[in-house]
């Protein structure tokens, strides 16, 4: 291995090991791992993409936009992808809302495939995606009323009511 790789290596693995710091300080957070050489990002982002089992921490899926280049975005939107299915919760939500911020075409989709979770968390999420798209869609926004109604009795999903309640979603479609 040549040295320029070593170093991109030792680099990727020093950010890998800090996207996986469960208290990562703010001030790490806020500068978006800028310290970081481009290659080493990369190198990170192809690495998570790949990785299955075990599959990564909702944590790092997380942070993967904070090491998006133009070359590593297709890893990440695959890391995304996998991990709609991860058993991490948070992993589920934070590959729904980077889906969401990359655009992808089939948000949507994978939102309403999210109705089916069994964690709060990640059906806010779903519903943070849909609820926009409701506004547009009268028989989604249907179908987001009859998702309601299905949860609005079970204090569990205390935090989905109270999403779909703040917009009005119980109430018929606002023209």
């Amino acid at each position: 291995m040549t040295a320029k790789k070593s170093e991109i290596q030792e680099d990727a693995n020093r950010l890998m090991e800090l996207l996986q710091t469960e208290d990562l300080p703010r001030l790490v957070l806020a500068s978006g791992f800028k310290d970081f050489s481009e290659a080493s990002r990369n190198e990170v982002a192809s690495r998570v993409a790949q990785t299955f089992n075990p599959p990564p921490p909702g944590r790092v899926i997380a942070r993967l936009s904070m090491i998006m280049t133009n070359k590593n975005k297709n890893d990440i939107i695959n890391a995304y992808l996998a991990n709609l299915r991860s058993p991490d919760p948070e992993a589920r939500k934070y590959s729904l809302y980077g889906l969401d911020q990359l655009g992808h075409p089939s948000i949507a989709d994978f939102a309403m495939f999210s109705l089916r979770d069994d964690n709060d968390q990640v059906l806010i999420a779903a519903c943070d995606v849909l609820i926009p798209k409701a506004r547009q869609d009268r028989h989604l926004w249907n179908l987001m009323k009859n998702f309601y109604a299905s949860y609005r009795d079970n204090k569990e999903y205390y935090g989905i009511i109270t999403l779909l309640e703040a917009h009005h979603i119980e109430k018929a479609k606002p023209d």
